[in-house]
């Protein structure tokens, strides 16, 4: 074969079972050249074989021509002296390959077992005598295969005492047989089962041989009834089994784990063993919890060299250890974030930061505060976190200066902050962002209005509709009918301050005008999982969630057609559907007249400072429905009204900077810091709470809220007071003495740490620093692109423009001659602009001298009145007004006028004084 392949390409065996070449005509075969013909041999038949099978091959002398003539043919290219197949090389491949070795480092499975004397290929030869002594020949026992379901046999060779061990349970609970250990110690085991059953194992330290537990005897044959020992099934052996389980699951609760175990055992433990297997699989994922602690300042050193701008630092309080004279350092405070984070907030995110705290769902608690922003999509942005033990004035106080700092801040007027009416956090808002606008989270508002026994979904409604309201107007209107609802729910919402809660009085810059703290609490059900975990475990959930997040939304926003982000998208489709209502009448400047089916009929948009009179387009910085009625009327694209910090270019800029990974623990740097220890912390009775107290009206079974007793306060008969009954009066008296004795605080009082203020970093504010300054902020631009509406105050009416222009022309004054000073007529006539004559003049000025007054004539009789003032008198206390001359006396700074009632005669023309015939003629003024 060997010495034909140096001549021939292909050798072709042809097995003809059905006589087809038999059958073919002689000149239709093609043989090789100078090749004999074929020769027939048939296969030995069977006897109930109906036809019998022909095999064509070739004779060995053909074979030998075919390799003697074709010699020197024309296939002699492909000959290649290096594949030259020489006697002697299969001998060099089994001399110098080990078969042994799995070079791709693959786990052989075996579905089938071996007999007890079943042997190797290179044993098929052997002796007979040499067959009883192969009986001895030891075969290891892998536990990475053997152990799941493992079988036994003499000479079956182990690593270990402990490993054989466990190989025996196993062994017992995948059979269903009870497994007795009669000798069990590190030199030798013998078990057995049940009575009267032959089923029996002997082994034996052989250090001489295999330096292992070797199996000396065993018998296989069970003759017992099958049993469940679940005994057997130990929390150690479930957490070895099920640890991949828990690695991809770490939130995998008891049912479904009990299910996994009856599944692949076909009986299941008790409760509490599942529990502690369970414990056990996550204190090996996770590690040591107090060990934890002992790692924070590598952690925090590792973070710093990986993200370079990031902050993390912690502050510690020092504890007197009873069993030993040093002092411990425990944990006490923990600030921490991310430099990317920060420069994407600052750069693509509005001057809007909600705060809130949640619980550490572990065995040491704490409260985990957060700062989070909201991105041009109007999704969470985490800016911040901080670590304190309880949530106080103090607490807050500590968070927001580091906040602060931390992100430069030193001009507070820009920002917004949104919380709920925790405690300690309004003294803290206050004081450290004095000049920033504090919003209260509105559910929060009807949690305490609702405590205060205002209930029922009317009043809850009028609620929604005040904080809703986004005109004064309509605030007002919203007021009324809370008033017609309810009076002492008015008096109860009249004591907060509306600019905390109502759309109406927000500020404008920071374009946003959420009523709810939904963000955080969308960014603490986010980590919910992390807060779990211990305190490292969960430091490093949190910070690859981000990471993993920030790239994400990268991607998507990749994807994003249009100028806008979807959800800004959707809000304006929104608008733009209401606009079908509104009518529009131009008013020219890019000034509208809107028309609508609301409250206010009739509103005011102007284009050039970007309002409107329903004040949404000042708020959200998205154009309104009276807006987009306008745009339609002027053929203008909404969506380039939409304010710049919602666009998708400003979308890119926040998620712009990366996080970069952290390497493993072992690569750490040793910071050889002092121990830190674990918070202090009180153990409680009852088993760790880990849900938050839900309010009645927030309890909801299969979507439809349940209504129950629990949760509702009850009242004493006696006092009225409550959180007790009659029964429990006397022990409420007795509690309040105590109390008072022992100065214990209330419930209802602030637990306050002052000592945690000083743990505050210092830091030197840098004006030039601030957001406010720095160009590529987001607070910059907003500054920047503020609208100053046009000055419509033009002042005093200007001269007229054609005088203005023929004021040269124009002719000087003239005399005005009139017929009765062209006939010598010099009595005075009527109305305003007459002369007066000297002889009235010297009339006047005697009754002036006597009493003070003067003569006013009209309709009416003559009447004596106090002087006043140039002009025509008026009496705002007489019937009627009393038309008279212009008024002779003391001028302006009279006496007041009396209390005149003065008698008007209608019917009576006024009785005029005669003027001298010598008076010189009046010239007209």
């Amino acid at each position: 074969m060997i010495n034909a392949s140096k001549s021939e390409k292909t050798l072709v065996l042809f097995v003809d079972h059905t006589n087809f070449l038999k059958g073919l005509r002689e000149d239709v075969i093609v043989r090789p050249r100078n090749a004999p013909s074929p020769v027939e041999r048939s296969a030995p038949s069977a006897a109930e074989a109906s036809t019998s099978s022909t095999v064509l091959v070739a004779e060995k002398e053909t074979m030998q021509n075919i390799q003697s003539d074709d010699s020197d043919s024309d296939d002699f290219e492909f000959y290649d002296s290096d594949f030259d197949a020489e006697d002697g090389d299969d001998d060099i491949f089994a001399d110098n390959v080990d078969k042994s070795v799995n070079d791709n480092n693959d786990k052989e499975l075996c579905d089938e077992h071996e007999d007890e004397d079943a042997l190797e290929d290179d044993d098929l030869n052997l002796r007979e005598e040499d067959r009883k002594h192969l009986k001895k020949k030891f075969t290891a026992f892998n536990p990475e295969i053997d152990m799941d379901n493992p079988s036994f046999k003499r000479g079956m060779k182990f690593s270990g005492v402990d490993e054989l061990r466990k190989a025996l349970t196993t062994y017992s609970i995948r059979n269903r047989v009870k497994i007795k250990k009669l000798k069990n110690d590190k030199r030798r085991i013998q078990a057995v089962c049940a009575p009267g059953c032959p089923w029996m194992l002997k082994a034996s330290n052989d250090k001489r041989r295999t330096s292992g537990f070797v199996i000396t005897a065993y018998e296989g044959t069970h003759k017992c009834e099958g049993s469940f020992p679940v005994k057997s099934i130990t929390s150690k052996i479930l957490t070895e089994k099920f640890m991949h389980e828990f690695r991809d699951n770490q939130k995998l609760d008891l049912k479904s784990f009990a299910a996994k175990v009856l599944r692949e055992y076909k009986m299941c433990p008790e409760r509490w063993k599942l529990s502690r297997a369970r414990k056990d699989a996550l204190l090996q994922i996770h590690g040591d919890e107090e060990g934890q602690f002992r790692l924070l300042m590598d952690y925090g050193q590792e973070l710093r060299r990986s993200n370079p701008g990031s902050k993390f630092f912690l502050t510690t309080n020092s504890v007197n250890d009873p069993q030993s004279p040093d002092y411990k350092e425990h944990l006490a405070t923990v600030y921490w974030s991310y430099d990317a984070c920060k420069r994407g907030f600052l750069a693509g995110c509005m001057p809007f930061i909600c705060i809130d705290g949640c619980h550490i769902k572990t065995k040491y608690k704490g409260v985990l505060l957060t700062a989070v922003g909201i991105d041009p999509n109007d999704c969470i942005y985490p800016v911040a976190f901080g670590l304190a033990e309880v949530e106080c004035t103090s607490s807050w106080e500590w968070f927001l200066t580091n906040l602060r700092d931390d992100l430069n801040i030193s001009n507070t007027s820009p920002w917004t902050i949104m919380s709920d009416k925790q405690k300690g956090l309004i003294n803290a808002v206050q004081k450290v962002f004095p000049d920033a606008e504090h919003r209260f989270c509105v559910r929060h508002i009807i949690q305490n209005f609702q405590r205060a026994g205002h209930r029922g979904e009317t009043l809850k409604n009028d609620i929604w509709a005040i904080a809703r309201s986004t005109s004064v107007p309509k605030w007002h209107r919203s007021m009324e009918k809370l008033k017609v609802d309810s009076e002492t729910a008015y008096a109860w919402i009249e004591e907060l301050a509306p600019n905390t809660w109502v759309k109406a009085f927000f500020s404008d810059f920071p374009k946003c005008d959420m009523l709810l703290n939904n963000h955080s609490e969308v960014f603490n059900s986010y980590i919910l999982e992390a807060r779990e975990m211990p305190f490292l475990s969960m430091l490093e959930t949190i910070f690859y969630k981000l990471l993993q997040r920030n790239e994400t939304k990268e991607r998507e926003a990749k994807k994003w057609p249009g100028r806008i982000c979807p959800k800004i998208k959707k809000k304006l489709d929104k608008f733009i559907e209401w606009s079908n209502e509104c009518s529009v009448s131009p008013a020219g400047n890019f000034l509208y007249s809107v028309s609508s089916h609301e409250f206010e009929k009739d509103y005011s948009v102007d284009f050039n400072a970007r309002t409107c009179d329903c004040k949404r387009w000042q708020l959200t910085g998205i154009p309104c429905h009276h807006v987009i009625a306008c745009c339609r009327k002027d053929r203008i694209d909404p969506e380039n009204l939409v304010h710049s910090c919602y666009t998708i270019d400003t979308f890119n800029k926040a998620y712009a900077y990366k996080l970069a990974p952290l390497r493993g623990r072992a690569f750490w740097e040793n910071m050889n810091a002092v121990p830190i220890q674990p918070p202090l912390f009180t153990k409680v009775m009852g088993r760790p709470k880990k849900n938050r107290k839900k309010a009645p009206e927030e309890k909801i079974k299969k979507g439809v809220k349940v209504f129950t007793k629990a949760g509702v306060t009850i009242h004493c008969s006696i006092c009225g007071i409550a959180d007790h009954n009659k029964k429990g009066h006397e022990k409420y008296l007795e509690s309040i003495a105590e109390q008072i004795q022992n100065n214990i605080v209330g419930e209802d009082d602030e637990i306050d740490i002052p000592s945690i203020v000083e743990h505050v970093i210092p830091h030197t504010p840098n004006p030039s620093m601030d957001p406010t300054q720095k160009q590529d902020s987001m607070v910059y631009r907003m500054q920047d692109g503020e609208h100053v509406p046009i000055n419509r105050l033009l002042g005093p009416l200007p001269e007229n423009a054609f005088v203005a222009s023929a004021r040269d022309n124009i002719p000087h004054s003239r005399v005005r001659v009139t017929t009765a000073s062209s006939r010598g007529n010099l009595r005075g006539g009527r109305g305003r602009g007459r002369t007066i004559s000297p002889r009235e003049q010297a009339t006047s000025n005697a009754a002036a001298h006597q009493g003070n007054t003067s003569t006013c004539r009209g309709k009416g009789k003559k009447r004596s009145v106090q002087a006043t003032g140039t002009g025509n008198t008026h009496f705002p206390d007489a019937p009627c007004a009393v038309r008279g001359r212009r008024a002779v006396g003391r001028g302006r700074g009279a006496n007041e006028l009396p209390d005149l009632n003065v008698e008007i005669f209608q019917d009576h023309e006024a009785q005029e004084v005669p003027l001298s015939q010598n008076a010189p003629a009046d010239e007209d003024i």
